[in-house]
């Protein structure tokens, strides 16, 4: 005899896609591009709560977008400011062993396709390495962006750098925990 997790309600059979995705990303990230193009949902839906987990652990306030959003996420700034934060994954490198990120939207060849990003429909890109936990903020706006090998134990050191660096870009310096000006590690040059 189980016990139900509720009294009285039994819980749905799992669908077969979730168990398909279960079994396929069992060896996640040594599987084939098919799997990772076929479960890119669950990839991505990864990735935005690698995002809430990085923001939650610096004490920030960070909420969901809905599906339609243009974007994927809003961080509420000690100010009551709205920062809407797209988020953006990759799990391969190119030949150089960078992670590229081509800013276009994965739906645009659909029949619902959105079309491309225009600068308005964010603040803020996080793109995310999810086989190296790590992710990068930018407020620039530009279709290419690349995370370098070397730059990753700075993102794993220094998980707020790239964040602050963001926030001083869009003019929300008074944002940043313990100094207006910033933290003297924080690199604006990059």
């Amino acid at each position: 005899m189980t016990q139900q997790l509720l009294p009285g309600i039994t819980l749905p059979t799992r669908p077969a896609e979730t168990r398909d995705a279960r079994l396929a990303l069992a060896t996640y990230p040594d599987i084939p591009v098919t799997d990772l193009c076929r479960h890119a949902k669950v990839l991505g839906r990864a990735a935005e709560f690698l995002v809430d987990s990085v923001l939650t652990r610096l004490a920030e306030r960070v909420y969901p977008a809905d599906e339609y959003e243009r974007h994927d996420r809003v961080w509420i700034l000690p100010d009551g400011t709205p920062i809407r934060i797209q988020v953006k994954t990759r799990h391969s490198q190119a030949a150089n062993g960078a992670y590229v990120f081509d800013l276009k939207q994965r739906s645009a060849r659909g029949s619902t396709g959105k079309g491309p990003y225009l600068p308005e429909d964010f603040d803020l890109l996080a793109m995310v390495v999810l086989t190296e936990n790590i992710v990068a903020f930018t407020a620039d706006w530009q279709t290419r962006h690349v995370i370098e090998p070397g730059e990753i134990p700075a993102l794993r050191r220094h998980p707020r750098a790239t964040l602050d660096a963001a926030l001083m870009r869009l003019g929300h310096a008074n944002a940043i925990p313990g100094a207006v000006d910033g933290p003297d590690w924080l690199d604006l040059a990059a």
